[in-house]
């Protein structure tokens, strides 16, 4: 059986690339446990297939509960057989704007909270082999202006991803990363104003329709991805039998600009 028949949990289920890993995996017959902090979302998820989703509300940014939030999601079905970390916020933040709480938000929910639900189900996996995907960007390569500590937890998850696939390769555990370019999803429309700009009503919209244009523009493809064109990514990853410690990008062409 390939892991995406198998059962997967999907964190960041409700909006953009997890989204739609989680409808990938269902389109391969699999079963998804969905974690995420929007409970109504999780709600109306769940209904949508309530044989083969269980939702695990949880906001991933309070660490402290991560571990109880894994142990649920492995009790939904009984078992798992994979797990994408596909949870992830961005500030776009330049140098002299870059608070602490900004900082400790990003660490928390890219990066600890990752190795602390791979850690957690690691021990589960050693029992029936299975995979883990890392959702990590191509900024962890090649950072931009205003995402230097996003950037930075992404290159530390690229690392973690390696110690994760070297540590546990012994009990048939793969562990890899994915790494987009710029994908449309509500992460990218995230207006980037100047530290003291405020904009509303049509001309926000203008800023994040160009910005999604300039964006676009420094893909050689000429276009952003979509979470869907990801998502075939992830299950491809997820059921290479003989792949671990990779870093794999998907980026219409952008790290060859």
């Amino acid at each position: 059986m390939r892991i995406s028949q198998g059962t997967v949990i999907v964190t960041g289920a409700t909006r953009g690339i997890g989204r739609a890993t989680v409808e990938a995996i269902l389109a391969c017959g699999g079963k998804v446990v969905a974690i995420a902090r929007d409970e109504e979302a999780l709600r109306a998820l769940e209904a949508s297939e309530p044989e083969r989703i269980r939702a695990v509300a949880v906001d991933l940014e309070d660490v402290a509960r991560v571990p109880e939030a894994a142990q649920r999601a492995i009790d939904a079905f009984g078992s798992i057989d994979g797990l994408v970390n596909c949870a992830g916020i961005a500030r776009y933040e330049p140098v002299g704007a870059i608070g602490l709480d900004s900082i400790e938000a990003q660490v928390r929910v890219n990066l600890v909270a990752p190795l602390l639900l791979s850690q957690a189900v690691a021990e589960h996996l050693r029992e029936r082999g299975g995979a883990i995907v890392n959702v990590s960007s191509t900024l962890s390569e090649r950072v931009a202006q205003s995402t230097m500590v996003y950037a930075a937890t992404k290159a530390a998850l690229n690392t973690l991803t390696k110690g994760l696939a070297l540590e546990l390769a012994s009990s048939g555990v793969r562990v890899n990363a994915v790494l987009p370019g710029g994908v449309e999803t509500d992460m990218l429309r995230t207006p980037r104003l100047r530290p003291g700009e405020s904009l509303s009503g049509a001309e926000l919209e203008q800023r994040v329709e160009s910005q999604l244009a300039a964006l676009a523009a420094l893909h050689p493809l000429g276009r952003l991805g979509k979470p869907e064109e990801v998502a075939a990514v992830i299950i491809n990853v997820l059921d290479q039998t003989w792949q671990t410690g990779s870093l794999v990008t998907i980026d219409g062409g952008l790290s060859l600009a």
